[in-house]
């Protein structure tokens, strides 16, 4: 992987930028798509960026993130450098694709683990907590940061953390996010936007997905599903279960949370969190995803949920066997 001189020197090099995120975009991600847009056309570059799926409404709340297009918007657009950003491999970016018109990023920057490179220039390191640490040291090597920029770049690093509680909270984490609430940015309204969002409809989406709760290997793996029944149900999207995988993880004892989202009908989304001792991200690559050591996801198409619980809970069994032996 170069190093992020490598990366400036690109950047300086570059006059029309695309930047792209993953699918399934959460904090990080559109924090880090945002914030390098905005850092590009401070810098004096045009810059536009994509994220093919659509963004969780709630985001919509901090400034900065209304620069994001999608795949349609960003058709016939020109650009002499592509960047994708937090995305661990190149079908993480999904129909985006398109617009790279069958090549590769120029530059990639990610801090996931099970990133092994598939740009030109691929700048990946796991020690830093969020990919939105990344775009931050880009951004104070080019330009100065107004309060906009900053609160945009500190949801980032903020969700990542998940507001500063999970073990990836360093000192580098909070000297950046000292520095970025000096430029401007709220912890406060960050929070609110993301935490305290809840409608009635997902507090009764959540009641269902916890009446599916099941507890296994000695209390140490938790488990439950969201199914496309209960979402039409509920009247909710696929969005109204972000976070629920935290409310399953924080029950006392448990070192692997689980949650099996089924959207449409016999596609399912695996998010899979641990606290101390499990590498959940080795569980997801088995199954073709990937993501950290304590927070990672995969998928399956044409998939019976009932079959896709089955198969991941066995894996997550044996792998807690082998973290807690005897």
């Amino acid at each position: 992987m170069n190093d992020l001189g490598a990366v400036l020197d690109r950047i300086r090099e570059g006059r029309r930028f695309l930047v792209i995120g993953h699918i399934k975009p959460d904090g990080d991600d559109v924090s880090s798509v945002a914030s390098l847009v905005s850092i590009l056309r401070k810098a004096g570059k045009e810059a536009e960026g994509c994220i093919a799926d659509g963004i969780p409404w709630f985001f919509q709340r901090i400034a900065g993130v209304g620069l994001i297009k999608g795949v349609g918007e960003l058709r016939g657009y020109g650009f002499d450098t592509s960047i994708t950003v937090d995305a661990s491999d190149l079908s993480r970016i999904g129909r985006a694709i398109e617009l790279l018109d069958g090549g590769i990023p120029d530059i990639t920057l990610d801090h996931h683990k099970t990133n092994r490179g598939f740009g030109k220039i691929d700048f990946c390191d796991p020690s830093y907590a969020a990919a939105a640490l990344i775009v931050y040291e880009i951004g104070k090597a080019l330009i100065d940061y107004d309060q906009e920029l900053a609160e945009t770049t500190l949801l980032g690093i903020a969700t990542d953390t998940g507001f500063f509680k999970y073990a990836n909270t360093d000192e580098r984490v909070f000297s950046s996010a000292a520095e970025l609430v000096r430029a401007g940015a709220s912890v406060q309204r960050i929070a609110s936007a993301v935490l305290e969002h809840r409608t009635v409809n997902e507090i009764n989406l959540l009641v269902d997905m916890f009446e599916t709760l099941e507890i296994s290997a000695g209390g140490r793996l938790a488990t439950a599903y969201v199914s496309a029944e209960m979402l039409e149900r509920n009247g909710c999207t696929e969005d109204d279960t972000s976070g629920m995988v935290g409310e399953i993880r924080a029950i006392d004892g448990v070192e692997v949370a689980i949650l099996f989202v089924e959207c449409p009908k016999r596609n399912v989304h695996v998010s899979l969190r641990s606290k101390e001792r499990v590498d959940v991200s080795e569980i997801a690559i088995d199954f073709g995803g990937g993501g950290h050591a304590r927070a990672a996801g995969c998928g399956f198409t044409g998939s019976d949920l009932g079959s896709v619980r089955k198969k991941v809970i066995a894996a997550a069994e044996r792998a807690i066997e082998s973290a807690f032996p005897g």
